[in-house]
C-alpha cells in the first residue's frame, strides 16, 4: 500500500484514542495482557469465546493462560465454564462488570469524544458510518481467518 498523507493523521488519532483506553485500563489495576484478553472476548461472537483461543491470542503456554485467565476470574471479569458442545474446552465469557468496563472506558476516552464533538453533525456522521464498515470488515476478516484456522467462527 502506498503512503498517503493522511496516514500520519490516522496514525496520530489512532496513538492517541489507544493511549486514553490504555490509561483507563491501567487505572483500575489491569495488566496489558489481562486488557487484551477482555477486548479479544468483548469483539468475539455473544461476548465469548475459547480458552484455547486466548492461548493462541498470547502466544503463551497453557498454565501462564490458564494463570492468566483465573486473575480475570477472581476479579470478576470473566466467567469460566465448560463448553456444552464438548466437554474438553474450556468457554470464557464476559461479566456484566467487565462490558460495563469496557463500555464505560469508551464512552470515557476524552481524546476521541473531543475529537468528535470538534465534528460538525454531518462529519460524526459520515465517521460512525465508515468505523460500522471497517468493524463490519473487520469481523469478516476475523471470521475468515476462524475458519482458516479450524476454529469456530
Amino acid at each position: 500500500m502506498d503512503f498517503h498523507p493522511s496516514h500520519a493523521g490516522m496514525e496520530y488519532v489512532l496513538a492517541r484514542i489507544i493511549q486514553d483506553f490504555m490509561q483507563f485500563m491501567r487505572r483500575t489495576g489491569l495488566s496489558t495482557p489481562q486488557i487484551t484478553v477482555l477486548v479479544y472476548i468483548y469483539h468475539s461472537q455473544n461476548y465469548e469465546c475459547k480458552l484455547s483461543e486466548i492461548g493462541d491470542l498470547a502466544g503463551s503456554s497453557k498454565p501462564a493462560v490458564s494463570q492468566l485467565v483465573e486473575r480475570l476470574v477472581q476479579r470478576g471479569l470473566v466467567e469460566r465454564r465448560e463448553d456444552p458442545q464438548d466437554r474438553r474446552n474450556t468457554k470464557l465469557r464476559l461479566t456484566d462488570k467487565s462490558l460495563k468496563l469496557i463500555q464505560n472506558v469508551i464512552t470515557s476516552n476524552h481524546f476521541l469524544m473531543e475529537l468528535m464533538t470538534s465534528m460538525p453533525a454531518k462529519q460524526r456522521e459520515t465517521v460512525h458510518a465508515a468505523l460500522g464498515y471497517l468493524a463490519q470488515a473487520g469481523q469478516q476478516i476475523q471470521s475468515s481467518q476462524l475458519k482458516k484456522d479450524g476454529k469456530h467462527a
